[in-house]
């Protein structure tokens, strides 16, 4: 029965995280085998390396349209523009002889997606809140997106039909994202006025973004390092490890949530530890099938580990529609860049290189996550815009503003939840217009515009002084 609650609370930001995680790594895939009919081994890589850092671009470009675009999208307006943008260019991708428009078509079509992947990851954000069961969800969302990247890479055997099942799922994030918008208050943006919660929150973003570079260099590294070998013909990887990877993604879900994720940095360093071990025993011709096991059972412990880490850590931020999907971003960055320096060394046989380097990026990933872990501390400590009402507080905002009963029912309502307003209104059994006109009669009676606007006036008004 726990599981069916679980799964029913958070259905909607499961799928639309699988649909984002099967939609992108399934079009990388369709472009690394288009892009290999154009150019070489070598431009396959770099080629990836571009549509990586395209993704970036989009990924940051989504903040700056969701704070400039005060208009919110008609869902049957965009869609159709949706499938004719995406249709076109997963069309140029799979048609063109031609490097370069295969490459620039790759390149828009993956701005695009890191659009369509930060507004996924912001609005799954505004839905979940502080759910103690982010890192399950999440997990959950990645094993469901690597199972549906298995079937339609190796039950579809149609270029051509593989494209349309990726044209229809971008079709179909697009249309769950806007509908979730429209269901969902946004994510109010942490006080910025106040040093003492700026600065320890600043200092942990910084080391998360340095430590999710450095894995990533370590994880990237080690795929590279199978993918050359498995290429060249010195070893057969097979099709089996995306289960593996399925796998190790559920699991690291269940265990990052133990006890409010307190053992999640401890247990991802020490899946790193693992890695690194992994790559060193590779490279040195050592046990190559038991290194295999171990690197794809961890690396679903690395996604779910910097979408977790992001996602959480935009709940403290004066921007959570920008850092909300960063994770994802940090990790193409530096994917990207390892992706033609890897192939490089790896070509030349520098595999001592490799070693030494490998092994001082576990010291900056140890650094990096001891000052993260550190600074989440100090940041915790400081409260979220959302917390329980006090009691006397209340009272005394009620009687300031003369709210009628059921107008305190609303407001204690809002103080108390951050769920969406529909399941809100079922709660105090209104409708949904109904909680709209005693949410429209607190903002005039308070003065402000909007339900995000009447929580931060009612905290800012309990911390202070009600008499004035």
């Amino acid at each position: 029965m726990t599981v069916i609650n679980f799964f029913r609370k958070r259905l909607d930001v499961i799928i639309i995280l699988s649909l984002f995680n099967f939609v992108f790594l399934g079009s990388e895939y369709l472009f690394d085998n288009n892009a290999a009919r154009v150019t070489s081994e070598t431009g396959v890589v770099t080629a990836q390396s571009y549509i990586l850092a395209a993704s970036v671009v989009g990924f940051l470009l989504f903040s700056f349209l969701y704070r400039h675009i005060s208009r919110q999208p008609k869902i049957w307006s965009l869609i159709p523009a949706v499938c004719l943008f995406c249709g076109f260019f997963l069309y140029e991708i799979c048609t063109r002889e031609s490097h370069i428009r295969v490459v620039a078509a790759g390149c828009i079509f993956f701005v695009f997606l890191g659009i369509l992947g930060s507004a996924a990851h912001y609005f799954c954000l505004c839905r979940l809140r502080q759910d103690p069961g982010l890192a399950k969800t999440i997990g959950c969302s990645y094993t469901l997106g690597l199972l549906f990247q298995f079937l339609n890479n190796n039950v579809i055997h149609l270029a051509g039909l593989e494209s349309f099942v990726l044209l229809a799922a971008c079709i179909l994030l697009t249309f769950l994202i806007l509908r979730l918008q429209s269901r969902t208050e946004p994510v109010p943006a942490a006080d910025s006025s106040s040093p003492a919660s700026t600065h320890p929150t600043r200092r942990a973003g910084i080391a998360l973004f340095v430590c999710i570079l450095a894995m990533t260099v370590i994880f990237a590294g080690l795929d590279n390092v199978i993918t050359y070998f498995h290429a060249e013909g010195t070893m057969d990887v097979g099709r089996w490890p995306r289960l593996l990877l399925a796998l190790s993604g559920l699991t690291a879900g269940i265990l990052f949530d133990i006890h409010d994720r307190r053992y999640m940095n401890l247990i991802m360093y020490c899946v790193t530890v693992l890695s690194v071990l992994c790559l060193l025993i590779i490279l040195s011709d050592g046990l190559f099938l038991t290194s295999l096991i171990i690197f794809y059972l961890s690396a679903g412990f690395f996604a779910v580990f910097f979408t977790t880490s992001f996602m959480a850590y935009a709940l403290r931020t004066n921007s959570p529609s920008l850092w909300a999907g960063f994770g994802r971003a940090a990790n193409n960055i530096a994917a990207g860049v390892m992706g033609t320096i890897s192939v490089t060394y790896l070509s030349r046989s520098h595999t001592l290189a490799i070693c030494v380097v490998a092994l001082l990026v576990f010291v900056i990933i140890s650094i990096a996550l001891y000052l993260y872990s550190d600074c989440s501390k100090t940041s915790h400590a400081v409260p979220l815009p959302v917390s329980e009402p006090k009691e006397g507080a209340f009272d005394r905002f009620v009687k300031q503003y003369s709210l009628t009963s059921r107008e305190q029912d609303v407001l204690q309502a809002l103080l108390e939840s951050d769920d969406s307003v529909q399941n809100i209104a079922a709660s105090l059994y209104i409708s949904r217009a109904a909680l709209y006109r005693h949410i429209a009669s607190i903002n005039e009676k308070t003065h402000t515009k909007s339900r995000i606007g009447l929580l931060q006036f009612y905290y800012s008004r309990e911390n202070g002084d009600f008499s004035s």
